[in-house]
């Protein structure tokens, strides 16, 4: 390639360069228009869009607590399993069953 192509290319691309950002200048104002035209539309505050969102905590899994066998367990929340009501209706303490920590 010789250097007057080269030249020649350097000088489009500068033209072609100068044309796109005119092209993003002109359609950020429309953009920029539409997006504040939503934001009174709905009520949105500039406050409510800066609010960080609540990071994803990935949940660990629940740790057993309670364990009468192998397949009879509980980790202390959510319902009672039907053994532990049966333990406390015995009046026996649901502690004895406790999973050393």
């Amino acid at each position: 390639m010789s250097l007057s192509r080269l030249a020649e290319i350097k000088s489009q691309i500068s033209e072609l360069q100068k044309e796109a950002d005119e092209i993003i200048k002109n359609e950020r104002i429309a953009v920029i228009k539409e997006i504040k035209d939503k934001l009174d539309n709905f009520n949105i505050t500039v406050d409510e869009l800066q609010r960080k969102a609540k990071p994803v905590t990935s949940k660990s899994p629940a740790v057993i607590k309670y364990k009468k066998s192998e397949h009879e367990y509980w980790v202390g929340r959510g319902p009672k399993p039907g053994w532990v009501k049966d333990v406390e209706k015995s009046g026996e303490s649901i502690e004895q069953y406790r999973v050393p920590v």
